[in-house]
Formats: C-alpha cells, structure tokens, sequence
C-alpha cells in the first residue's frame, strides 16, 4: 500500500512540475516618433540669440496680478528646457509694467483686438531686430482682450515662447504632440502647460540651423496664433 501512495505522490510531482502557467506579458508602449507636421511643429521663425535672458512683463491694466502664475507656469517650463533643447535661452518673468518695454532681451506680454472669424487667431508674436537678421532684440505678445481663461493663457504663452525659440505653427499637428498646434477657443485649454518633447527637438533643430548661419531679415516679423 505504501508503495502504491508513493508511486501516485510521483506521478502527481512529475504532472505538476510539468505543466506550463502563462507568464505575465507586459506591452511596452512606445513614444510616438516627432514627424513635422504630425507631432512637431516646422522650424524658421525668428530666435532669441543662443545663450541669452528674456525678461518678461505682463502690461497693466490688460493684465492682471491674477493672471500672474498663469504666465509664470509657461515661463519656467521653458526656461527649465533651456539647456536641453540646445538653446540656452533663459526666461524670467520680471512682474507687471505701465509700458511696453523695448529695452534688450525684453518681452512684454499686451492686450489687444487680434481675433477674427476669418482667421481666428488668439494671439501674435511681434519680433523686432534692431540689426535687420533673424535674431531678436525685444518682442511684444498681443492676446486677444476675449482670452479670459488663465488656463488658455498659459497655453497662448507656451505656444508664442515656442515661436521665439524658432518654431512655426503646425495646424496640422496633433494637440498633444507640440505647443505649436491649435487651440480651439478662447475659453478651452489644450492642457499644454510648456514644451513637449517633440517641441525641444524641434528647438534643437532650430539652434542647431542658426550655429551655421544667420540670415538677413526686415526689422519686425510677425506672427499669428
């Protein structure tokens, strides 16, 4: 009998040992590649010289001090990308100003009547270059007075820093996959709160482009969001 239940405890260790249980599968999920056009915005704007400091100023009383973090949250997303996308471009927010300063490496961020219902533009970038190249000297950001939603602000911000760093918009683009897309509405946020990965690349390209050459321009460009 003992012979028997020990044969039986065999043949059961040999069954279990022999049996195959699935193993756990994990699915790694890869990062969409940056394809200009797709999830990276086009390179060409005009830049801030390599290795500079932006000041920024909110104007009152477009702005006010409530509007203030909002703008804060753009400037140093991009300023903490600043040596990763190759630029060294550094941003500060400086505080609110009575008047539109043009003084070196200055940005002021206004209010004014940009939108329309054939363009339907929320913003513009105006870049000046005092030395008539593609490098700017100061810039003035003009939102348009129906941007409420310090949210969309944020995002106008992010997208318009983007153009100063050499990006152009991308229509086309998907609404995660760069600042530089879209956005829908003066009142809906497109959740972009600094630059995507694609957009430091991007930035990268852009830098990498003006190393080797800078080109001849007019004195101001400007450009819609």
């Amino acid at each position: 009998m003992r012979l028997k239940l020990l044969a039986a405890l065999l043949m059961l260790t040999a069954a279990t040992t022999s049996i195959n249980y699935p193993k756990t599968i994990t699915t790694r999920v890869e990062p969409e590649p940056c394809v200009v056009g797709h999830t990276s915005a086009p390179i060409g704007f005009w830049t801030w010289p390599a290795n500079s400091h932006v000041n920024i100023y909110l104007r009152e009383p477009d702005f006010s001090a409530e509007y203030v973090s909002a703008v804060e949250l753009a400037i140093g997303n991009w300023d903490a990308a600043a040596v990763e996308n190759g630029s060294n471009v550094h941003f500060s927010f400086r505080g609110l100003t009575r008047e539109t300063t043009s003084a070196d490496g200055d940005l002021t961020i206004i209010r004014g009547d940009v939108y329309n219902s054939k363009i339907k533009h929320l913003a513009v970038l105006q870049a000046h270059s005092l030395k008539s190249n593609q490098l700017i000297d100061y810039a003035v950001v003009i939102v348009d007075s129906r941007v409420k939603n310090p949210e969309v602000l944020t995002n106008i911000v992010v997208h318009e820093l983007g153009h100063s760093l050499g990006l152009l918009d991308c229509n086309s683009c998907s609404r995660k996959g760069t600042a530089m897309s879209l956005l829908k509405s003066g009142n809906e946020s497109n959740g972009i709160e600094g630059p995507t990965v694609c957009d430091k690349m991007a930035v990268l390209s852009a830098y990498r482009d003006l190393a080797l050459r800078v080109r001849a321009a007019s004195t101001v460009l400007t450009d819609l969001r």
